[in-house]
């Protein structure tokens, strides 16, 4: 009878087992096929700030020469202050200048006032990666690019100055420095 019983018990123990086990959610196939070609495995290299960025595109526009977008390679990080940098539900976030090295080991920019009154100047961007027809991807960029609040990232795509000054960028690649 103990043995019975004992039987018995493994096997519900195992069925439960097995059956917490099969309990998974599977990624969509498409979501995985996109970010199988936005993200890249290795650094993108020549990226520039987004500082940078802006000098060029004011330079650009003070010219007399016409340009609706630039080719560009931008480092950054994924920060909007205060603020979520976040479009929920869509591929798209606000990309921040990097905060100043070379104040210390231990140092905590975000804290730091000298720091807190750069970024404060710096110029931010709009990061947005798009499907055919040039519509943002609904699909959430926390979910499709496996990234976080405050990942350091390279974007490579085009730039344009919107009609408000702000930076955006449709981006077509993204590393994720870990």
């Amino acid at each position: 009878m103990r043995f019975l019983a004992c039987t018995s018990a493994v096997m519900l123990v195992t069925t439960l087992v097995v059956a917490s086990g099969c309990n998974f959610v599977s990624e969509d196939p498409k979501t995985v096929a996109i970010r199988d070609q936005i993200v890249s495995r290795v650094p993108i290299e020549g990226a520039i700030t987004l500082t940078e960025l802006a000098k060029s595109i004011a330079a650009i526009e003070s010219s007399d020469v016409e340009v609706e977008s630039v080719r560009v390679t931008l480092v950054g990080r994924i920060f909007a202050g205060a603020l979520e940098p976040w479009e929920p539900g869509k591929a798209s976030f606000v990309l921040s200048e990097l905060p100043a090295e070379g104040h210390g080991e231990g140092h905590d920019a975000d804290n730091c006032p000298f720091c807190k009154r750069r970024a404060a100047k710096a110029p931010h961007g709009i990061v947005k990666f798009v499907d055919e027809k040039n519509e943002i991807l609904s699909i959430d960029a926390r979910k499709l690019l496996g990234v976080a609040k405050d990942d350091r990232v390279t974007v490579r795509g085009t730039a344009i100055a919107d009609q408000f000054g702000s930076l955006v960028v449709t981006a077509d690649q993204i590393y994720i420095a870990k």
